[in-house]
Order: C-alpha cells, then structure tokens, then sequence
C-alpha cells in the first residue's frame, strides 16, 4: 500500500510540473512564435487538405474512366458496335442498359452513343428531376462537329478524351443554359479493330465540385474559376490568379492566401485546385491570452493542490484502515486456534515466493503485477477467516473428525466468504486486497480437477490468487504435525505436490512451484515450530 501511496504522489508532482513547464512555454514564444505557428499549420493544413482533394479528383475521373470502359465492354454493346448499329435486338438492350445506368449515375446528364458519321445512335438525357429519358430517333443530333467527338475520333483503342470545363450548353440540350459541364469520350472499336464511333458520357459538374472542401475552388484549363456556393449553385467567373507552378500559395494580402496544386486527372489532362484561407490576427489578442491563461492556470493549479492534499490524507487514513481491518480479522481466526497464526505466516510468505515464480511466465505477466501481489500479501491472512464460526468441540478436536465435523468444517470457506462479500457489497467497498481475500478464502479449497469444494469449480473458473494459495495452504498443511499425523518432510510435500499436477492443482502453478521449491523450504525452517 506503500508503494500505492507514492505512486499516486509521484503522478501528483508530474502533473504540476509537466503545468508549469507548459506555462512557461507559452509565455517564452510570445506574439510573434504563436502568430507563426498558426500560419505554418493553417498552411499545413491546407496542403494537406489539397492533397486529400488531389486524390479525390484523381479517383473522382478514375471512377468516370472505369463507367466509359464498362458501358463499352458489356456484351451487348460490342455486338451493337460488330453490327454496325443495324441490330435493333441489341440496340433495345443497350439503350435499356444505358437508361438504367443514367438511373443510378445522377450525375451524367447525357449518355449517348455516335457513328462513324458523327450522327447519335442513341442518346440518354437525364431531365431537370434527374428522371432518365430514352431520345426518340427523331430528334438525335448531328455532332459531327462538336470538339469532344472530333478528339475521340483521333484516339486509339481504350484511350480517352476529357473536355475542358466549359458553360454555355446548345439549344438542343436538355439542361439550363450556362450550367458548367464536362465530357468524357472514348472511341468504340469492332472486334476486327475497327472503329466505329464514340461512346460519350456528359457529366455535370456540380457532382465534380461537392467532392471538395468548403472554400476550395477549380481552375479550368481556358482560366476560369469554378467553385459551389453555399445555395449548391455553380460559380463561373473569370481568373485573375496565375497559376504557372506546379504548386504553391499567393498571398493576396496580410491575412488571406490561396493554396493551390495542379491534378493530373488523365495523362495530359491537368486541373488547378485551390483554396482560400484567412489567417486571424492573433497579436493583437496574445496579451489578453496570457491574462487569462496566468488566472486560469492559477486556479486550476490551487484545486489541484487542495485536492492533492485531501487525496493524500485520505489515502493515508485509508492505508491505514485497511491495515486495520486485516489485523483485526486475521486476529480472529488466530486467538480460536493457537496454530493457526503461525500458519497464516508462513502460508502468506509461500504465497509471495509462488506469485512472484508465476509472473516470470508469460501467460501471467500482465495478471500478477506489483500491486497483485502486494494485494496478495495483505489478503492472504483472510483466508481462514471463516473458521470463527465453526465450534470449539471441530476446530481444536485432538483427534482425526469424523465425516459429519468434516463436512461442516469445509463450511469454514463459505462462512468466510459470506464475511468479506457482505462487508464488501453493504459499505460499497472497492479496494482490490478485499475482493482478493474474499476469492482466497471461498475458494481455496477448490481443486483443478473441479473435486474440490465448495462449489465444485473447475480449472480457470477458479480465480489465481486462490489457485496459488491453495497449493501453498495444502503445502503448509503436509509439513505440519496434526494430533492425528506427523510433520512430513519438504521432500515428500513437493512429490504429492507434483502427483496432483493437473488434478488438485492448477498445472502452471506447480511448474512454476517446482522451480522456486527450495525457497519454501527455506521459509518454512525459518518460521515453522
């Protein structure tokens, strides 16, 4: 309990002066560490921000890339493109595959599919209420001239083609004017190579922008600033930034910049994102930080210091109550049986020598610590606690009992630990040494094998500390003498030990008995009479 008490004191001094030492780091920095310490982490942080937006728009296109490829590679579309789009068969299955696609992908506006004439095949328009729509044959389009399908047309197989971010949709789109769009195009190859079109997937770029973080915002490759506002409607202006580096930062004044880095979407299609930040003004405030700071840490630090002192002396009158308690109950059992007090010694001695032997074991390394087996110390005298209950005429009986006083002198370890349960749960105790006298005295007399008594308990149901005590009490009860047997040798007391490995005794306890036995013997010619 000692070890306890300045343990509890040492954190107690570590924490005032680990205070201290924060102090006096925030008074020695000042104004100016503190003002460039947040400039370099918001600067860091917004690094980081833009290269967590960096991989969401990398992934963001390598989805897009990965749906062009899938619309392309499904069945039913390659025999759409082998039949020169003249199969109405396949034709129905790939509009309805690409209309429930356009169902689940909200964010195409338009998905369609050209010839090699420049003319739609077919084409899905996601209306205003994201509804899909399968175009009549009337009223697809000629777009042989748009840029996106003069581009594809150029690519190879599986290479594909991203427009710039633009506004301004034609007429015949079905989509407001001025929204800000993109598309994707790749050229569609028949299996004898091929090519026969282009597979174009028209996306809007609202879905592009709610990727980023508030404040962040895209540079298009014609120089406009694209960015969300806070309504979800799309921002267009027009650059005034220049952007030339890979990456960096502009300082547009004192307290506001823009971080920004390039993203290379697909190979030699590149993006500038960006964000804008204010740095607060925190010298001005550092004085009144500091004020407050010295008041708060006062304060905290004169509770901490009461509390401190209460703590100790409870801690103190505590020690020594428990102290207290287990003199006053050991003493019990010792005045009803004058062999018992020596016994409680040595038995509390043996079980410290084992404990410690057992902890070298790695199973056990975390469960038997400096506070286990202080605990343990303390609470081995308690195991025979029960004892006061059981009559004079069974307790100090000269001779051998019979089967009857047997029977009701095994009620000694219920006895016991119906004492220490009771104390433990109507006063609401919480002290570990208790909780551990009450598991020794109930169920030391328990055996591995589940023959034991009183509840028949089994292998690791019974709890450690009274799987090592009772091989300890069983040991000290084969060295002594009893009217009604002779003390027998160390010898003989560590061959029945080893006999009951795995049946009355707990098979790691005893190996780990067989290698500290000498000690026992040692502590036994030391205190046995």
């Amino acid at each position: 309990m000692i070890k306890k008490l300045i343990k509890q004191n040492r954190a107690f001094l570590s924490t005032i002066t680990i205070l201290f030492v924060i102090f006096a780091i925030v008074l020695y920095f000042g104004s100016n560490k503190i003002y460039e310490r947040e400039a370099k982490w918001r600067h860091g942080n917004a690094i980081s921000q833009l290269h967590s937006a960096k991989e969401n728009l990398k992934q963001f296109f390598a989805d897009l890339e990965h749906d062009l490829f899938f619309l392309r590679n499904i069945s039913s579309s390659k025999e759409y493109v082998n039949s020169n789009y003249e199969s109405m068969n396949y034709k129905s299955e790939v509009e309805k595959l690409l209309y429930e696609f356009a169902k689940v992908c909200k964010h195409y506006y338009q998905i369609s599919i050209i010839d090699t004439t420049g003319y739609e095949v077919i084409r899905i328009d996601n209306r205003p209420d994201k509804t899909p729509l399968i175009t009549p044959k009337a009223q697809l389009q000629n777009r042989k001239y748009k840029d996106y399908y003069q581009k594809a047309m150029k690519l190879d197989n599986n290479q594909i083609y991203v427009s710039s971010i633009h506004s301004g949709i034609q007429k015949e789109e079905i989509v407001e004017d001025n929204l800000p769009m993109i598309e994707l195009a790749m050229p569609l190859f028949s299996t004898k190579n091929e090519k026969k079109g282009v597979l174009v997937l028209n996306m809007f770029l609202s879905r592009l922008l709610k990727i980023l973080p508030e404040n962040m915002f895209i540079q298009a490759g014609d120089g406009n600033l694209i960015s969300l506002r806070l309504d979800g409607s799309i921002n267009f202006n027009e650059s005034h930034y220049d952007f030339s580096d890979s990456s960096g930062w502009i300082d547009i004044s004192d307290d506001e910049t823009i971080h920004y880095t390039d993203v290379e979407i697909l190979p030699g299609k590149k993006l500038v994102v960006a964000i804008f930040h204010k740095h607060p003004m925190l010298k001005a405030l550092l004085q009144r930080l500091i004020v407050v700071s010295i008041i708060l840490l006062s304060i905290f630090l004169c509770l901490i210091l009461i509390i401190g002192y209460l703590n100790f002396l409870r801690f103190r009158e505590l020690i020594g109550a428990q102290r207290a308690i287990i003199f006053s109950l050991a003493k019990l059992a010792e005045h009803r049986d004058s062999g018992t007090g020596d016994h409680l010694e040595r038995t509390r001695g043996y079980s410290i020598i084992l404990a410690k032997q057992l902890r070298k074991n790695k199973k056990y390394k975390r469960i038997i610590t400096d506070e286990f087996i202080e605990d343990l110390y303390d609470a081995a005298p308690l195991h025979d606690i029960g004892k006061v209950g059981i009559r004079d005429s069974i307790l100090l009986k000269e001779s051998k009992l019979t089967e009857e006083e047997y029977g009701k002198m095994k009620g000694h370890v219920q006895m016991g630990g119906h004492i220490l349960q009771d104390a433990i749960d109507i006063f609401k105790l919480k002290q570990s040494f208790l909780v551990m006298g009450k598991n020794i005295c109930a169920y030391h007399h328990e055996q591995y094998n589940g023959k034991g008594y009183p509840d028949g308990l089994k292998g690791e149901e019974i709890t450690v500390e009274a799987r090592i005590f009772a091989l300890c009490d069983a040991y000290d009860a084969i060295r002594s003498s009893r009217s009604y047997k002779d003390e027998q040798s160390h010898k003989d007391a560590v061959k029945r030990i080893r006999s009951d490995r795995g049946e009355h005794f707990d098979p790691d306890i005893v190996d780990a008995f067989l290698e500290c036995e000498n000690e026992f013997s040692i502590e036994v010619t030391q205190n046995l009479t």
